[in-house]
Formats: C-alpha cells, structure tokens, sequence
C-alpha cells in the first residue's frame, strides 16, 4: 500500500511544483486564460468566429468558475490550475468514497484512489492543467456519489445539479448523466424515480436554450454543430480498447469484470448491479466518443480511468475477501495489483518544465513587448496579453471550425479578413509556431519579413498535447 501511495504523493508534488509556472504546461492553457479574462471583462464567449476571438468548443462553466479567483488574485495560469488541481484531488476522494460505500474497504478505497493518480502520465498529464477536463470529471463523480448516498429527495436533486454541471463544463459528460438517469429510472420507485431525470433533462434544456438566445444561436454552433461535424478517426475504434486501455490496464480491467459482475453482488442487490453498469460504462462510453473523433488527445481517457478506478478497487476488494482462507491465492491478488500499478509508472522529472524554461519565457515576452505596435501570436494569445499587446483566437480554435464540415463561409470570411489586415500591415509583427501558420494569405511576404527563426528552443515547448511554441518572427517590411 505504501508504494502504492507514491503514485498519490507524486501526482500531488509535481502539480504543487507546476501549479506558479508562468508560461504554458499545454499549448491551449493560454487560451482558457484568455476565455476567463473575458468573463471578467463581460464580454461573451459565444459569437461569429474573428481573427479576434473564437472559443473553445466546449460548454462555459469551467471559466465562469475559474473567473471566481481570477478575479480576486488575478488572471493567468495559476487560478485556472488551482481550480483544476482541487478537482482532481476531489475526484481522487470521490473514487475512495465510492469503493467505500460499496465495499467497507479501506485498503480497497485507497488502491483505487491511488490507481487513477496512476493514470496522471496515461491521460496526458492532464489533472492539474488550465482545461475543462478536471473540473467535469469531478462534477460527475459528486453527482454519482450522491445517488450512492441514502436516497432523499435533495440528494436526488443535489446529483441532477452536479451531473448538469458536468456537462455545463464538458458537453460529452452528457453521456454519462445520462446513463446515470437510466440507471435511476430502472432502480427507484415513485416520484423520485423521476426526479433526476426530470431535472436534469430541464436543466440542460433550458441552459441550451437561454444560451442560444442570447449567443443568436453561437453556442449550439460551437458546443454541438462543429464537434458533431469532425470526422471519426477508425483506427482509435479499436485502438481506444486494445491500445489505450487493453495494453496499459490490463489488470484492472480483469478486476473491473469481477467487480462489475463478479463476486459479492448477490442477487438481492441487482440495483446496485444496474447503477454499477450505468456509472462504468457512461464513464468510458463517454471518453469513447470524444477519442475516435479527430483531435481526440489523452486527455479523453481521464473519465475511462476513473471509472477502471473505481471498479477495479471494487474487484479488488471482492476478490480478496473471496480468498481469505486461501493466502496464495490473497498474495497473488495483491500482486496482480502491484503489477498494474508498476506498468504505469513514469519519471516525474518529466512531467515538469526544463530549468532553462522560465528565463526563456521572459526573455520572449520582452520581445514581444519591445515590438512598436500590435502583434499577432494567434498559437499563445495569453503570451501577447502578459507582453502588454491584446489577445487573438487561439489557432486550435480557429482549427475546429475550419475543420468542422460546412463552414465555407466562415473560412473565407476569416481568410478575408486575414488578407485585409495583412494588407493593411495592421500588425507590426507576426510571432507565430510554424512558417505555413494557419490562414496565412499567399501575398504575406511582400509585406512581412522574416526577422527571427529562433525566438525558444525545445527546452521551452510545453510538456503536453501539442508540442508548439513561439519561432518565428515576421516584421512589416514598411519598417525597415
């Protein structure tokens, strides 16, 4: 158990350690930031994609949360995190409580526990990160603990609150809300039967709705229309269950059988069997459906490790109070369980900045800031913000649009736009990731040259998701 609780302590002192970096861990942190500023600005997050600002394409309350203490200690990186890092240590203690409340097992509880915070390298070093994932996550085990509880009406209502909040902060959550709201339906009687799917359904609803109204229809088009349009990855339909999950929890996913199906449910509890079945597989159907479309990163697996998580402490649990008089078979048990949690060991040191990172971070941001004029740095639009310039869409977001089926007119409305302000030399540099950077117009080097191919070196590019940082510098030719 001991070293299964280094897993537990590592995960915790490498997100303490990376939790005041000032620059990116992933390179789509500058743009939740960005998102949060403006919340705090009021201004919307949902409208006509510009060069200006296009949003992620996931539901708001991760940055209306994070807005809280962005506001009272200032925006950048370190609010954004902070709410991540205590979601995740909440969903660290949601797993232990929901082994608990099935099994009575402490050790069961913490092995659990400590095989998700296993899992920190798998889901792409995600826990701690400025992104939504956390947050949702955490939403959808409180609201799955507090069904576990003895059934009252608020605690019924408490979970709808939760599992709509879930998908407030991460639209796909919605699948497994609404497996848990089935699960509901088939296992209770009277009106509360119906009282978290009822409400629930009416939450989402008319979120959906007031959002749309007052977004002229952007938030349907961001948070529906364009995930809906990306195309399916077919090698991830079987690589999500033979790569992603076979060839890194093998073992778990065997203890997952027992404790899903195994030992220890009796018949009597086949309500507990149907809940059980609805939280697992709404866990990695979930995480299912965000992997095999494009662009679908690690970070899809953090609801599909959580639910292998619980269940395989489940497992654990049932299958050693069945050898109990069998010590062979108990050491065996215990072993197959150290073996999991071996094979997703990794080297912490890997998962924090480089030492030389920070002084080139600052150095590339008094660059920035020593340039006469607006800058476009469409990859890192925080970085602009930190150098005193003013943000733009971050370029992933730009991305999905663009890539999303039926957006013709808005492509060449933003390519439209990139040619005026290229024409009109609006920007006094380009600080860009790649020479062929997104919407770049064919006629961009007769008004911008090449000043700078080395602005960072690999010792600066973020540890996770896309390895992009800032290169390349362009400044108007008019200037020289």
């Amino acid at each position: 158990m001991a070293g299964a609780g280094a897993f537990l302590v590592v995960y915790i002192a490498v997100a303490l350690v990376r939790l005041p970096y000032p620059f990116e861990l992933e390179w789509m942190e500058g743009g939740s930031v960005v998102h949060v500023q403006r919340v705090i600005d009021g201004q919307p997050l949902y409208g006509r994609p510009s060069l200006e600002f296009t949003p992620f394409i996931y539901s708001p309350f991760y940055y209306y949360a994070s807005a809280v203490p962005a506001r009272v200690f200032g925006n950048g990186f370190v609010p954004l995190r902070v709410v991540s890092l205590l979601s995740s240590i909440g969903s660290l203690a949601v797993i232990a409580l929901l082994v608990h409340k099935r099994t009575g097992s402490g050790s069961a509880s913490f092995l659990a526990s400590c095989l998700f915070a296993a899992t920190f390298k798998l889901t792409g070093a995600w826990f701690d990160l400025a992104r939504v994932d956390s947050l949702a996550l955490f939403m959808i085990l409180a609201g799955a603990y507090l069904l576990e509880m003895r059934t009252r009406l608020t605690n019924t209502a408490g979970a709808a609150i939760l599992l709509f909040l879930a998908f407030f902060t991460k639209q796909s959550s919605a699948i497994a809300a609404a497996s848990l709201a089935v699960a509901v339906l088939m296992t209770r009687r009277g009106g509360d039967r119906l009282l978290l799917p009822s409400l629930l359904g009416l939450l989402i609803a008319a979120s959906v709705l007031v959002m749309n109204a007052s977004t002229d229809g952007w938030f349907g088009y961001y948070v529906f229309d364009v995930p809906a349009r990306h195309p399916i990855e077919t090698s991830l339909m079987t690589g999500f269950w033979t790569k992603d999950l076979g060839s890194h929890l093998p073992i778990a996913l065997i203890f997952c059988i027992f404790g899903l199906f195994g030992l220890g449910v009796s018949h009597r509890e086949s309500s507990k069997r149907i809940f059980d079945a609805a939280l697992f597989s709404g866990l990695i159907i979930a995480s299912y459906s965000s992997r095999i479309h494009s662009g679908g990163f690690d970070n899809v697996l953090m609801t599909a490790a959580a639910g292998v998580a619980i269940f395989f402490g489940i497992g654990f649990s049932a299958l050693r109070t069945a050898c109990v008089r069998r010590p062979v078979a108990a050491i065996t048990i215990i072993a197959a369980a150290g073996i999991q949690l071996v094979m997703l060991g990794y080297s912490p040191v890997n998962m924090l900045p480089a030492s030389a990172a920070r002084a080139e971070g600052e150095q590339l941001l008094r660059q920035v800031a020593a340039v006469d004029g607006e800058v476009y740095l469409p990859e890192h639009p925080w970085y602009a913000v930190a150098a005193g310039k003013s943000a733009q869409a971050q370029t992933m977001a730009v991305a999905d649009v663009l890539r999303a089926g039926g957006s013709e007119d808005i492509r060449e409305s933003l390519a439209s736009e990139m040619r005026v302000a290229v024409n009109e030399e609006r920007y006094a540099a380009f600080v860009v990731d790649v020479e062929n950077f997104l919407l770049r117009p064919t006629n961009f080097d007769d008004h911008y040259q090449l000043a700078d191919a080395h602005l960072s070196d690999d010792d600066f590019l973020p540890l996770t998701g896309m390895r992009r940082a800032p290169r390349l510098l362009f400044i108007r030719r008019s200037r020289q």
